[in-house]
């Protein structure tokens, strides 16, 4: 047997056959076989595909193949018949003998039809069937093969044939009833049909059966079983017909005209239930996007509450239409749910070691926070959850705070999720919006546990202290069930509803100040205090983390390394910024890298057209010549101590939100006067008071101070603060305004190298102050020798850097009576009448 080539492929497609097969009363009921070419016992074979001819019945066929179109023509023109043979499947290229059935039917071509492309097609009738003993396939050539004509049985008449042939009559006739496809002539003419092969052969192209099946009653020759199998089939088709009818009824009374997408849509979920049920697979009652979304909820690990949420959500969804708001509200409620990252922690082993390698890397000095967020891991390793308060990072801006938080995510090993709550007034911003309207939304807590992929981040709670409230409610007090570890394992946004657990959530607060923070908020977090950083400390971020990261940002990295000395960096540091942080002096490294970027690409560009060879790499260290040329003129001129105070001036101490501060702090007195106390330099209630204060200490106790009562009393006082552009307040100028004021009104100076901070009361006691570090390190800055602080403040003294303390003497008083012998030695009383008038 030989193989074809690929021309050699003559098939007909299932789609090209028509959809009922209708027998024509003229032709013959029977066939006869026909004189042809080749012996009594050779047939052209032609291949049908996803079809099978019976006898008697009439169906299309369209050859693909140029011989196929020769043979159909020829065998028309000479009124020979062909052999319809089915495929058993996809052929293969070639064809083989394997790929067809063996038993065919006999066609007779009853019209030939022309199509517009130039080829042909013809309507053929089955005659009689034929098994295939010996197949002949050539290249190019129409397929031949030797064929047997098995001999027809006739069943004898029996009871059982004349149930079988009623009963399948009585099936079609139910079937015409019910099908539109099926024309009523088929009812009248299979009525008629007395002969049982000729019935089950009509009957077969009225079943929805697969190609195997019907080859497989093609190849019975048992009328009785033909019959039998027929009518099995014919039975299910017509179980499918009713169940279609009562469905279509059943939404017929469920649905209206304005809803007719909605109908379609339920017959088809419907139908699929049936004819699921029918081939013995359970098909659920809910099809399309509320199935995947069932699904979906069924497989997440969604605690007990929140999965009962869902399904009922699915439910409701299912009873919807698509294009209806209520539909998209409950879609994006359950994308949020099924979003939530439901039972993953990422929570690895904690290495105390390692974290701590981390912080000292990543953060430069603040000992003092480092010991208190290691003790804080260390807790966390010991138990293995995380019980107690949440952390607060309370300190200038620029000084690590946000870094901190990074460092603290990953040492635990977790993600990391910032939220901005500056400005945020709303409650809903925390707590979620309600799901009242389109565009509702969760609020960031839950956002952020969706964006950071676990249920146990670390979150950062930015900028606490500049929260806001209005009549839309106070975001403040949403957080207090946020960040209470008793409360916040059943934390229910308003949006999603269900109970969502935040006790594996670690918080951290930063905030700049604790004075707008409410108590109950405060309660609830334990405040770890930021300092500003030193000159030194400062010198050492820049050298060891700033410069790295501009070299690298502004792309000078591999191509020029250029280093500042601590010199130039110490002198930008006091020249070029004010703050307690860094940002501003990395902002001014950066203005350094784009100015060495410009030189370095025009000196390129410069050699490229010299043709001359550049080096690949250059180092190069900037002088002071060069830091003021790329910066331009100090922002900020350092104030000079100077060789003597003038007389009434002290040198104070201030705290700013940057650091600290020198402050001189001047009087002067008017004789003749009427014993008035003038203030300037936009001052505070507070500090107002604290000059009263130290005016009324002063005249209660004139012996002490050494100076003449009346002599005070005959004059007036100014007092004045320099920088009257700049706010200030508080009271801890009281006893620099004390000092002040005694020397004005003695006659005496005081050293140039003496600074001090105090608040004073009327007994004469000296109280404590804030900000000492800040303060000290602006005397250190200043040139200051001597430090009169509150004797309750030299605890304060251990976080100072030795290096500052080293430098200058820091003396504890508690009583002004100390704080004039050390800034004046002991005060004689007989000296004051010596001096008589103020000088």
């Amino acid at each position: 047997m030989s193989t074809q080539d690929k021309d050699s492929s003559n098939l007909l497609d299932s789609e090209k056959v028509s959809g009922a097969l209708v027998p024509v009363s003229h032709l013959e009921a029977g066939g006869s076989q026909a004189a042809s070419e080749e012996s009594a016992q050779t047939l052209t074979i032609l291949p049908v595909k996803n079809a099978v001819l019976f006898p008697h019945n009439v169906v299309p066929v369209t050859p693909t193949a140029q011989w196929g179109h020769e043979a159909l023509e020829r065998a028309a023109r000479k009124g020979t018949h062909l052999g319809i043979v089915a495929l058993k499947g996809e052929p293969r290229d070639p064809l083989q003998a394997e790929d067809l059935y063996l038993v065919g039917t006999e066609a007779k071509i009853i019209k030939v039809i022309r199509f517009p492309d130039g080829s042909a097609g013809a309507v053929v009738q089955g005659t009689r069937k034929f098994r295939v003993e010996k197949f002949t396939i050539q290249n190019g050539k129409p397929i031949l093969a030797e064929v047997e004509y098995p001999e027809q049985v006739s069943p004898e008449e029996s009871l059982e044939l004349a149930a079988l042939e009623r009963g399948l009559k009585q099936l079609i006739q139910k079937a015409v009833s019910l099908s539109p496809n099926i024309p009523s002539e088929a009812n009248i003419f299979i009525e008629n049909v007395s002969d049982a092969n000729y019935l089950a052969d009509l009957v077969v192209p009225y079943l929805s059966v697969d190609t195997a099946q019907k080859q497989a009653l093609l190849e019975t020759e048992d009328p009785i079983e033909r019959l039998r199998k027929v009518q099995l089939y014919l039975t299910r088709e017509i179980e499918i017909l009713e169940m279609t009818q009562r469905i279509q009824s059943e939404i017929k009374g469920e649905v209206g005209k304005q809803q007719r997408r909605f109908y379609v849509k339920e017959q088809l979920k419907l139908l699929q239930k049936e004819l699921g049920e029918l081939d013995g697979k359970a098909t659920s009652s809910h099809a399309g996007e509320p199935q995947d979304l069932r699904e979906r909820v069924e497989k997440s690990k969604m605690p007990v509450e929140a999965r009962a949420a869902a399904m009922k959500e699915v439910d409701r969804m299912a009873m919807m239409q698509q294009g209806s708001p209520e539909y998209t509200v409950s879609h994006t409620y359950l994308s949020w749910l099924l979003d939530m990252p439901w039972g993953v922690y990422t929570q690895g082993q904690v290495n105390l070691t390692a974290a701590r390698q981390l912080l000292e890397s990543e953060h430069h000095g603040l000992e003092k926070v480092k010991k208190r967020i290691l003790e804080f891991l260390a807790v966390y390793s010991l138990r293995g959850e995380i019980k107690g308060p949440i952390l607060l990072l309370v300190g200038p801006p620029g000084v690590g705070k946000t870094s901190l938080g990074k460092s603290i995510a990953k040492a635990l090993g977790r993600k990391f999720h910032r939220i901005a709550l500056g400005g945020v007034r709303d409650e809903s911003e925390i707590r979620g919006h309600r799901r009242t309207y389109i565009g509702s939304m969760p609020g960031k807590i839950i956002d952020a546990l969706k964006k950071s992929g676990s249920m146990d981040p670390v979150i950062l709670l930015d900028e606490l202290d500049k929260l806001a409230n209005d009549f839309r409610g106070d975001p403040s007090s949403a957080l207090l069930e946020v960040l209470d570890s008793e409360q916040n394992h059943t934390f229910t946004d308003h949006y999603l509803n269900v109970p969502v657990d935040l006790s594996k959530v670690l918080f951290i607060g930063t905030a700049n100040t604790l004075g707008t923070l409410q108590g109950p908020l405060r309660d609830r977090m334990e405040v770890v205090e930021l300092d500003s950083y030193t000159i030194e400390e400062k010198i050492n971020i820049a050298q060891k983390h700033l410069l790295p990261q501009v070299a690298s940002e502004h792309g000078l990295e591999g191509k020029l390394d250029f280093s500042v000395s601590n010199e130039l960096l110490a002198r930008v540091v006091s020249s070029y910024t004010r703050e307690a942080g860094v940002r501003q002096l990395r902002r001014e490294l950066s203005s350094i890298a784009r100015g060495l970027v410009h030189e370095y690409v025009e000196n390129s560009e410069a050699q490229k057209r010299s043709r001359r060879a550049t080096s690949s790499r250059k180092k190069y260290a900037l002088t002071r010549k060069d830091v003021d040329k790329l910066l331009g003129k100090p922002h900020y001129l350092e104030t000079q101590k100077p060789a003597r105070l003038a007389l009434g001036v002290a040198t104070g101490l201030a705290y700013t939100p940057v650091g600290g501060d020198v402050l001189h702090i001047e009087s002067v007195a008017v004789e003749n006067g009427k014993g008035q106390l003038s203030i300037t330099g936009q001052l505070g209630e507070v500090m107002k008071e604290s000059v009263q204060t130290a005016l009324a200490l002063i005249k209660s106790r004139p012996a002490v101070c050494g100076i003449d009562l009346k002599t005070l009393q005959s004059s007036d006082l100014h007092v004045h603060f320099p920088a009257g552009a700049v706010k200030k307040d508080g009271p801890s100028a009281g006893i620099a305004v004390f000092s002040a004021l005694v020397g004005l009104l003695s006659g005496r100076a005081l050293p140039s190298d003496l600074a001090m901070t105090g608040e004073i009361s009327l007994r004469g006691e000296v109280l404590p102050v804030g900000g000492i570090k800040e303060k000290l390190l602006a005397a250190h800055r200043y040139g200051v020798k001597r430090v009169l602080v509150p004797q309750s403040n030299l605890r304060d003294l251990d976080d100072i850097p030795e290096s500052v303390r080293s430098t200058m003497h820091v003396v504890g008083v508690r009583r002004v009576e100390e704080v004039l012998e050390a800034a004046f030695g002991r005060v004689s009383p007989a000296g004051v009448k010596k001096r008589g008038r103020l000088s």
